[in-house]
């Protein structure tokens, strides 16, 4: 159908199975790392770089291996260059709100919007040829939306655990 995306997979069930996986690996991280969460700033950091790169490179890979580049995107390379700075901050802030909570709090809730966020962005960055760019969208749109939610979980769980069930900061 003229506009759907073409998954790079082959499959939208491909591309959701490799973003299930995707998401797992970026979840178990802070646990695979639990001795190395004692700086809670540099792991979310790293962390969320990671992500952010690994995100990026998802989406840049698919539109370079089929070259099918949104013209708008890649028009010159301050273009490029500037919608891959603001992808980078907005999937950094993403997996790094999760990474730091989890490592000062132990707060799961934002790892459990890190999961679905990535099941959720993932299979359109490995998709091409769209209506719409979906890197364009998730920076503008969808992305501080997404962060902001995680936000709030990290709150909310924070606010249950400390008020309602009387669990202290360690």
């Amino acid at each position: 159908m003229p506009g759907s995306p073409d998954p790079i997979l082959g499959s939208d069930a491909a591309n959701v199975g490799v973003s299930t996986l995707v998401a797992v690996l970026f979840v178990a991280l802070p646990y695979l790392l639990r001795d190395r969460l004692d700086d809670s700033r540099r792991f979310a950091l790293g962390g969320g770089l990671a992500y952010a790169l690994t995100c990026l490179a998802a989406w840049a890979g698919s539109r370079v291996a089929t070259d099918a580049f949104a013209a708008g995107m890649a028009a010159d390379a301050g273009t490029f260059l500037g919608w891959s700075a603001a992808a980078l901050v907005v999937l950094g802030a993403q997996a790094a709100i999760p990474y730091y909570c989890v490592a000062r709090w132990r707060l799961v809730a934002p790892l459990a919007a890190l999961f679905a966020v990535t099941v959720l962005i993932l299979p359109p960055f490995l998709s091409v040829r769209g209506e719409s760019d979906p890197l364009g969208l998730y920076v503008l749109v969808f992305g501080p939306l997404l962060v902001g939610l995680t936000c709030l979980g990290a709150v909310a769980e924070y606010v249950v655990r400390s008020v309602a069930l009387g669990v202290g900061e360690e």
